[in-house]
């Protein structure tokens, strides 16, 4: 019975592990999605296979240093954003320490600790500055952990992108009929979009049939319109 309860909760990862992963799978889906639309679209344009070859990994390569330096730039951001309340919370705490006393105070306060208690809870937090930084940017301005390197969000989302877009361009690296490379790109985009539909509810919680399901529309969207648009030119 233990182990059957245990089986049905939801799977957790570390705050900065699950960032990595949310950022990998969202480059990986974008790869595939982007890249087959490409290929849908150019292959109803009846283009040529080296060409629609080459236009798939101008995607890939586009795409990998595009949403790269765009999450690069986005974390960053919030990086920097964190360590300047950090450096400005260090400075409260040195120039007027009784006024983040009293804040500390009025937090836990709110948190229905009172009296002597109340007291010694602050007395505990403010004579550990590191405890003291922490429980400010916490509970104060609602920070999490310490954002990771920018840049190591910014390879994640590169190379989850880049192997995404491979699944899709991949048959036309090998020679033969247009028409068979296309249809072998479409089951290799379908089988890998079916893959991070299943491992996205490890973070949606959704029954993995929906999950896959709205993958596949997406996909089915974006690489129609493309396939359609194709046709009209």
């Amino acid at each position: 019975m233990p182990s059957a309860i245990a089986s049905r909760e939801p799977q957790h990862f570390k705050p900065k592990i699950a960032s990595h992963l949310r950022e990998a799978v969202f480059g990986f889906n974008d790869g595939i999605v982007s890249t087959f639309a490409v290929v849908a679209g150019l292959f109803g344009g009846a283009v040529m296979s080296s060409t629609i070859l080459l236009a798939a990994l101008a995607t890939l390569v586009g795409g990998a240093f595009s949403m790269g330096l765009g999450t690069y730039l986005g974390n960053k951001s919030e990086r920097d954003l964190y360590l300047s309340e950090v450096a400005r919370e260090k400075r409260e705490m040195k120039e007027v320490p009784e006024i983040e006393r009293q804040e500390i105070r009025e937090i836990y306060s709110a948190k229905g600790f009172k009296g002597d208690l109340l007291e010694k809870v602050v007395t505990v937090i403010t004579s550990d500055d590191k405890l003291w930084l922490e429980t400010m940017m916490r509970e104060e301005l609602g920070f999490g952990d310490p954002p990771d390197h920018p840049i190591k969000y910014g390879l994640t989302m590169s190379a989850s992108f880049t192997i995404g877009s491979l699944i899709a361009t991949a048959p036309y690296f090998f020679a033969g009929e247009n028409e068979s490379l296309f249809y072998t790109s479409m089951i290799t985009s379908l089988v890998g979009l079916v893959i991070i539909g299943w491992f996205k509810t490890y973070f949606t919680q959704k029954h993995p049939l929906v999950s896959i399901v709205e993958t596949l529309i997406v996909a089915l969207l974006a690489s129609g319109g493309a396939f359609g648009i194709g046709l009209l030119i």
